[in-house]
């Protein structure tokens, strides 16, 4: 750590609108390794090696390193101060539990005597550092008789999104990989990388226009209440409180499945023969499909089995059945718009960089099986909608976003408590299973469990199983209907849910 804190300067990240809306968020991967050929401790993922590839990897994402602040004006950045760093957690620690033990649980992070942290998954106070918020967590966890290794790491979303996140994981493993061939006096020298951190980096593609925002869209950007302006004025800490007291107790269930990889490939080449001329769905389109009728399913299931108990059937008599109609789902997906622009660094920019899509599924589309008819609709409907999504359009909504200190902090608000949502986060898009510390790709890479509802995390396809892994985060009785959803069930070759 000392060799990392003599090479940073200090210097200030101000925070954009898009970094904003992720202090409720925290990006938690689990990457779990196999020694299948029992290397010696020094030879498989060496501790020393990581530890120091890790603060050499710091070296270039100094942001990692700062205190989230607040301006007088409520606008929040990242204080990097070379004399009071806010460094991340690291640990390397072993435990008594065999790693083929975590293989047959279907790798489940409950299973381990260990406690790994916040399970809020909102970048909180820590009295550990004084009250501070912790930017990041890395811990390494080490399985008995070197089975194997888990290297879970969980980075607060305003420092970065999921693209930046990979960026660092595999810049850590790179650099971890060099390491251990710098021994040799032959050794080619560590490949150079730029990282841009600085928010100035949008002003290259935003214009001040907004008028080719949909109103709807505005309104759900902007909109303030006194609440959302005092939140925004009080410090981070406290409102990290707020945010932790209102997303609520964490009565969830983790589901996790594994789809086959050429089965989703077999049901998009059936849903692609309904698409309109010109219209090529993706992966995202068909699981966005695929998702939204079988969690949607299941959530009304849930609603008419409450209304279905005495008293709420009794107030259900009296005020009419209106009361637990069915309504739909609001599914919603983000959109790395680093790709959408023309700006020859927008891949190097590691500051959030997703706009959020969102449709709204009427019930009746989800009360169906989910034939390659069915699914087209929807699919169509997501693509569309992310197909608005320019440079153009980016700059829009990002100017929409910075207007205010509390601009998008309505949105945040209303989505910690959305209940008839589905978010999903597709990270198959990654290159998470590029992260290889010098030990090989990972056997898994899983999603840390989600303590909110209406969360769905799709991991890139495993090259090892040849299928995707899904965490889906919902209520218990949501995931109870959903292991009994025939439809979904024969695309599942392995599942699990838990607490």
């Amino acid at each position: 750590m000392e060799s990392f804190a003599s090479t940073v300067t200090s210097q200030v990240f101000h925070l954009d609108g898009f970094d904003v809306n992720g202090t409720t968020r925290s990006v938690s991967i689990c990457y779990w390794y196999e020694n299948s050929v029992r290397s010696s401790w020094d030879a498989f993922m060496p501790p020393r090696i990581l530890e120091r590839a890790f603060y050499k990897t710091l070296e270039e994402f100094p942001v990692l390193a700062g205190h989230l602040k607040a301006d007088a004006s409520s606008r929040m950045y990242i204080d990097v101060d070379k004399d009071n760093l806010n460094m991340p957690v690291y640990t390397d620690t072993c435990c008594e539990v065999e790693y083929s033990t975590m293989q047959e649980s279907g790798f489940n992070i409950h299973k381990l005597p260990i406690n790994m942290g916040s399970k809020s998954g909102i970048p909180e106070p820590s009295r550990l550092v004084g009250g501070k918020i912790v930017p990041a967590h890395f811990r390494i966890v080490r399985f008995k008789n070197n089975g194997g290794v888990l290297v879970y790491s969980r980075i607060a979303h305003y420092i970065t999104d999921g693209y930046g996140y990979t960026q660092f994981m595999n810049r850590w493993a790179e650099v971890s990989r060099w390491m251990q061939r710098h021994q040799d006096a032959n050794a080619a020298p560590l490949p150079e990388r730029q990282y841009i951190h600085d928010r100035a980096f949008h002003a290259a593609y935003r214009t001040k226009q907004t008028t080719a925002l949909e109103p709807k869209v505005i309104d759900s950007l902007t909109t303030r209440t006194m609440f959302s302006r005092w939140l925004a004025w009080v410090a981070p800490e406290t409102r990290a409180r707020i945010f932790k007291v209102m997303s609520g107790p964490t009565n969830n269930t983790s589901c996790y499945f594994h789809v086959s990889a050429k089965q989703m490939e077999d049901i998009r080449a059936s849903v692609q023969k309904h698409a309109p001329e010109g219209i090529r769905y993706s992966m995202n389109d068909i699981f966005t499909a695929y998702l939204t009728i079988v969690v949607g399913q299941a959530k009304e299931k849930e609603s008419t089995d409450w209304w279905s108990k005495p008293i709420p059937a009794a107030i259900r008599a009296i005020f009419g059945n209106r009361l637990g109609k069915p309504v739909g789902l609001v599914t919603g997906t983000a959109v790395n718009i680093r790709t959408r622009l023309s700006h020859p660094d927008a891949n190097k920019f590691m500051g959030n960089m997703a706009i959020g899509k969102s449709i709204k599924v009427p019930s009746q589309y989800i009360q169906t099986e989910p034939t390659a008819e069915a699914l087209s609709p929807i699919a169509l409907e997501m693509h569309q909608a992310i197909s608005t999504v320019d440079e153009r359009y980016a700059g829009k909504v990002g100017h929409s976003v910075n207007k205010k200190p509390d601009s998008y902090m309505w949105r945040t608000l209303r989505s910690l408590k959305w209940r008839n949502k589905l978010s999903i986060s597709n990270q198959s898009r990654f290159a998470h299973y590029d992260v290889d510390f010098g030990a090989g790709i990972p056997s898994m890479v899983r999603h840390a469990p989600y303590p909110s509802t209406g969360y769905v995390f799709i991991m890139p396809a495993n090259p090892k199983t040849g299928g995707y892994e899904l965490d889906i985060s919902v209520s218990p009785a949501v995931g109870a209907n959903l292991v009994r959803n025939n439809a979904w069930m024969k695309l599942v070759d392995k599942y699990d849910t838990y607490l």
